[in-house]
C-alpha cells in the first residue's frame, strides 16, 4: 500500500471511529429516553433510535468519513439502507438475545449489540457502500 492511501485509510479510519462514537452514544442515549421516560418497550425504541441515528450517520459517512460526491447517491443510498437493515437485525437481535436469554440489563445489552453493529458497519461501507469507482466504470 502507498503511503498517502495508508495515510488516508488511517484519516478515514479515525473519522470513521468519531462518527460511529457520536452515533453510538446518540442510538443508546435516545433507546434510554424512549424506555425510561416515555415507557415505550426497549425493542420498540431501540427501533427509533436505531434508524433516526442512521439518517444521521449516513449524512456523516457520505460527506466527512468517505467524502463520496453526489454522482453514485440514487444506488449508495438503497445499498446504505439495505446494510443498515441487515445491522439493525444484528443489533436487535442482539439486543433480545443478551437481554431475554441471558437476562442482562437492556443497556449493557445494547452497548454489546453496538459493538457488534459497529464492525458490520465498518466492513461493508468501506467495501460496498461507499467505494470509490474509477470515473470510467461509474453508473
Amino acid at each position: 500500500m502507498t503511503q498517502p492511501l495508508t495515510g488516508l485509510l488511517k484519516l478515514q479510519f479515525i473519522r470513521y471511529i468519531i462518527v460511529g462514537v457520536l452515533s453510538a452514544l446518540l442510538e443508546f442515549s435516545l433507546l434510554v429516553l424512549l424506555v425510561e421516560f416515555f415507557g415505550i418497550p426497549y425493542l420498540r425504541g431501540n427501533f427509533v433510535a436505531f434508524f433516526l441515528v442512521q439518517i444521521i450517520n449516513y449524512i456523516l459517512s457520505r460527506h466527512w468519513v468517505f467524502q463520496t460526491n453526489g454522482s453514485k447517491k440514487r444506488v449508495e443510498f438503497p445499498v446504505f439502507m439495505f446494510f443498515v437493515v441487515c445491522g439493525f437485525l444484528i443489533n436487535q437481535f442482539g439486543l433480545w438475545l443478551f437481554t431475554e436469554r441471558f437476562g442482562i440489563n437492556y443497556e449493557v445489552s445494547k452497548v454489546v449489540a453496538i459493538i457488534l453493529v459497529v464492525i458490520w458497519n465498518f466492513v461493508t461501507r468501506r467495501l460496498i457502500v461507499f467505494k470509490k469507482i474509477d470515473s470510467k466504470n461509474a453508473l
